[in-house]
């Protein structure tokens, strides 16, 4: 599995992170080609060697005609999809500005629509987190992991007035995300850097396994005295074992919801994208039965499930916490046994197979031949379990 892996341990931007792709391998031209697709005006983008603290790095410029419009989230979204580029691409970009735009809406007590994007939404932002992106794609990349990013201290300016380091908008974009607080008086992470990490990728909490392929370093603008301005990135080939990663594991305590509320529940989580969706019954205050209702899923799906919570059940309050998971490479096949074609779960560990029929198509299987659900398990089971010996 080819794998990205974030290293911004000294501080992420837009800029930096396209730096840290071309650094690592991603051609330029073809980057320029790919962002071309864009029909963006008003902008020029270079790549220079340049070296920070001694370390050789790749320069990334966006130039921008000065321009004193903003844009709403619906504005870049309708400039993403009316381009001609991939879809993984223009589905990640969107969803990177969706989140920028929830954050500033979460600090401006306002609605993502209502969003005046400012510095975000101009079109040097726009080629970053766009040409971002893109470099994941001409990569092939198929995971992507980050280390602990760094922030700083101090106060940064820009259209809303004065603020203390980190920006309220990276303050959010980083919630339940692993930091690195600096006492460095600058802004070492952008809305826009921490937006694009916090959006493509999961935690790195655990060690991997794999292959170092190639490595980049991207640089920033300023010089900060005893503290390298790069974002790092590694793209690793992970070895075919058990693997590493992390989800967002969201908790909440309910004793006061109409036990028929949650198949409803249920369903709507996992339409959703929701990984696991389980209840544990518990003891409550005051010796009242309850439900601690559990949701694992994606990082960046943490807030939408988060407001579904909130509107569809009778919660007040919700906890949630990045957790680490080890998992074996499996796939799906479709596999020729007596009863007729099922669908089987192969789970591979250190080159040793294992497979299990798949519920639905089992009970597919029994409802068809009109016999119990048990004997055709039981019936494709030994099968497998037959093959896996010969």
């Amino acid at each position: 599995m080819k794998t990205l892996v974030f290293d911004p341990s000294y501080g992420c931007a837009g800029d930096m992170i396209l730096g840290a792709f071309v650094h690592a391998g991603v051609d330029f031209r073809a980057l320029q080609s790919e962002l071309r697709k864009l029909n963006l005006d008003g902008y020029t983008i270079s790549a220079e060697s340049v070296t920070r603290s001694h370390i050789a790095a790749t320069k990334v410029t966006v130039e921008t005609v000065a321009s004193s419009s903003h844009r709403h989230l619906r504005h870049i979204t309708e400039i993403v999809d009316k381009s001609s580029l991939g879809d993984a691409v223009k589905s990640n970009a969107k969803s990177i500005f969706t989140r920028l735009a929830e954050a500033e809406a979460r600090v401006h007590a306002t609605t993502p629509e209502n969003v005046h994007f400012h510095e975000v939404g101009a079109v040097d932002a726009i080629v970053d987190v766009v040409g971002a992106c893109i470099c994941v794609d001409l990569l092939g990349i198929e995971r992507v992991l980050s280390r602990s990013v760094a922030v700083g201290a101090g106060i940064v300016t820009c259209d809303h007035g004065a603020f203390p380091v980190p920006a309220p908008a990276t303050a959010y974009l980083l919630k339940g995300f692993p930091v690195t607080l600096y006492q460095i008086d600058a802004e070492l992470s952008t809305p826009t850097g921490a937006a694009i990490i916090s959006t493509l990728a999961e935690p790195l909490l655990g060690p991997m396994d794999g292959t170092v392929r190639s490595i980049g370093y991207g640089a920033g603008t300023r010089s900060i005295e005893n503290h390298p301005n790069l974002t790092r990135v590694f793209v690793i080939e992970e070895n075919n074992s058990a693997h590493n990663d992390s989800v967002v594991e969201i908790s909440t305590n309910i004793d006061d919801l109409n036990p028929q509320v949650y198949s409803y529940v249920f369903d709507k989580l996992y339409e959703q994208g929701a990984l696991e969706v389980f209840i544990t019954p518990i003891q409550m205050k005051k010796n009242r039965p309850g439900q601690l209702l559990t949701v694992l899923c994606e990082p960046q799906m943490q807030l939408e499930v988060e407001r579904f919570l909130f509107a569809q059940t009778s919660t007040s309050g919700i906890r949630s916490q990045h957790v680490h998971r080890s998992k074996l490479p499996r796939r799906q096949e479709t596999v020729e046994t007596s009863l007729g074609e099922c669908t089987v779960k192969v789970i591979d560990r250190d080159g040793h197979e294992r497979s299990t029929p798949e519920y639905e198509s089992v009970k597919k299987i029994a409802d068809a031949r009109g016999i119990p659900y048990l004997q055709a398990y039981e019936t494709i089971i030994g099968e497998l379990s037959d093959r896996e010996k010969e």
